[in-house]
């Protein structure tokens, strides 16, 4: 409930529900009565209705299994900013502290578009580092959010398997986006970079 009156989402709550207290003061316990359980309740998942009508978590995953031993691979993605030269839908990218946790990158995408991501760690001997975009571009992606995650592992087979993870919400806020600011939009532009990229570090690394 808010101070104005209202409700968290911005409506006159209902009237006639009341809560009973009755205190006992030989024992000193207070105890809650309920005059309608089902109202009550209904009042208490309000808020959540409410929210669920907003973006919800999107998740994106992408594999592909590469003819080439993890070390390779690893190789060839480890440094922060060279995603530019394994996925081609990024032209260029630059970065303030290299390869190391919350160093900055700037990447610029087919379009112009430019987006910051911050390395958030990385596991060079597990093959595995974590990124987060800093703040949103429309021009980039339509999304509010982007959490992600690239590993590189023994597939058993000679080779490795590369998978990249990502979550994101959506940036338009309300219930109905325009086709274009939908949840569709934001995994279908994230999976094109991801399967881009996935698909030209299989030709690199397994060029030699």
């Amino acid at each position: 409930m808010l101070n104005n009156g209202y409700n968290s989402c911005g409506r006159e709550p209902r009237t006639g529900y009341r809560v009973r207290i009755q205190t006992y003061n030989n024992i000193g316990e207070v105890r809650m009565k309920r005059t309608n359980r089902a109202a009550l309740i209904g009042l208490l998942l309000f808020p959540a209705l409410c929210l669920a009508h907003g973006p919800s978590r999107q998740k994106v995953v992408e594999k592909i299994d590469i003819n080439a031993p993890p070390n390779k691979v690893w190789n060839l993605i480890s440094n922060f900013c060279s995603i530019s030269k394994w996925d081609p839908e990024i032209t260029a990218c630059t970065s303030d502290k290299g390869t190391t946790p919350n160093s900055i990158r700037t990447i610029t995408l087919k379009n112009g578009a430019k987006v910051q991501e911050q390395l958030v760690r990385i596991f060079p001997d597990k093959h595995v580092y974590q990124y987060m975009m800093v703040k949103p571009n429309p021009k980039a992606f339509p999304i509010n959010t982007h959490g992600s995650k690239i590993t590189v592992a023994d597939n058993g087979k000679g080779g490795s398997t590369v998978t990249w993870w990502g979550a994101f919400y959506r940036s338009y806020p309300g219930p109905t986006p325009p086709p274009e600011l939908s949840d569709a939009a934001g995994r279908k532009a994230i999976s094109a970079l991801y399967r881009a990229g996935l698909e030209h570090l299989k030709e690199l690394a397994e060029k030699h």
